[in-house]
């Protein structure tokens, strides 16, 4: 069932314009969420406070690269890697700075948001919204660390545009991606939301209630289609959720964090089908900063505060990974370096 189709009369008066900018790669990114780092198990984090959960690597202050016969030190931290972008137009790319490049869309494609009555004269608020992902490996960018090989080197790119996949405006469409999704849309597994929820208060959301996104609500299914809408940044971060959970299952997301991914000895890491969702952080960026990093399912209170003024239809944020990188020291490559 599209929700989209329920919203169609108002939500494209609602949401005509297309808003954005690009981020500030100075001044807008919280640069303070790459910690906690350590290199050589020690940490390194010049007194900066930071988040962090055990990925399971090993302690040893050396690893080695099997795949180039290298020996290296084992490095820990966060990488801000990607962005993300929240609108109610298709083709609207608020982190481009604003660009809307005018799809041929349907109405079923505009987002908005709808009010149902239900059978027992209550009101449910839902919604459907559009979400681009860019590939933006700020560090490398800027220069932060030259030459590193744990560092992600892509080139600026946008490999997901939701408008363009008719499985985002579809519930039954996307669960053929992954149809074990099934199980989990009874009451039942959705009230994992709760203790989901409190472990990311605290920390980070529990690894094996893969199927909800603690506070922000159900995981599944991976689409636009969000059946209990609270906020603006609800909505957003629950996209931004099931926008990664889509490309992992897809095959085209990978995971940095790891023993797996240490032992790979490269900056994207290895295949993970079932999202581990505790390896990203939000940052957001636009309509202005938050300066917060937040990870996917903890209660969204403080990012809240002045972020669902009327004018605000669009929303970007930075993506942090969490990665474990075996840098090489000696080998046969750098042999004859």
């Amino acid at each position: 069932m599209l929700l989209s189709a329920v919203a169609i009369p108002t939500a494209a008066q609602a949401q005509q314009a297309c808003n954005g900018a690009f981020p500030n790669l100075i001044t807008d990114v919280c640069y303070d969420c790459v910690f906690p780092m350590s290199i050589m198990g020690a940490s390194l984090n010049f007194g900066i406070d930071g988040e962090d959960y055990d990925t399971g690597v090993s302690s040893s202050p050396v690893c080695l690269c099997e795949q180039s016969l290298s020996i290296g030190t084992p490095v820990s931290f966060w990488e801000p890697r990607y962005m993300v972008d929240t609108t109610n137009k298709p083709g609207c790319m608020p982190l481009l700075g604003g660009i809307d490049i005018n799809t041929p869309y349907n109405s079923d494609e505009y987002g908005g948001e709808v009010r149902t009555n239900q059978h027992l004269r209550g009101t449910r608020k839902a919604a459907f919204m559009q979400a681009n992902e860019y590939i933006n490996p700020v560090m490398s960018a800027i220069g932060a660390v030259v030459a590193n090989p744990c560092l992600d080197n892509r080139s600026f790119d946008a490999p997901f545009l939701s408008w363009a996949d008719p499985t985002w405006g579809d519930d039954a469409l996307s669960l053929i991606l992954t149809p074990y999704a099934y199980p989990f849309a009874s009451v039942l597994s959705v009230a994992a939301e709760m203790p989901d929820a409190i472990a990311a208060t605290v920390g980070f959301p529990l690894e094996t209630l893969f199927w909800v996104a603690g506070a922000w609500g159900p995981m599944y299914p991976l689409d636009g289609n969000v059946a209990v809408a609270n906020t603006p940044e609800q909505m957003s971060h629950l996209m931004i959720a099931r926008l990664l959970a889509k490309l992992h299952a897809a095959g085209t997301q990978q995971t940095s964090a790891g023993q797996d991914a240490l032992n790979s000895c490269g900056a994207l890491g290895v295949p993970q089908i079932v999202m581990d969702k505790r390896q990203y952080k939000t940052n957001r960026t636009f309509p202005f900063p938050d300066n917060l990093c937040t990870p996917i399912g903890r209660p969204l209170a403080f990012q809240e505060i002045g972020a669902a003024r009327p004018q605000d239809k669009d929303y970007g944020y930075f993506i942090f990974q969490r990665k474990d990188c075996c840098t090489p020291l000696v080998g046969a490559n750098s042999a004859g370096d």
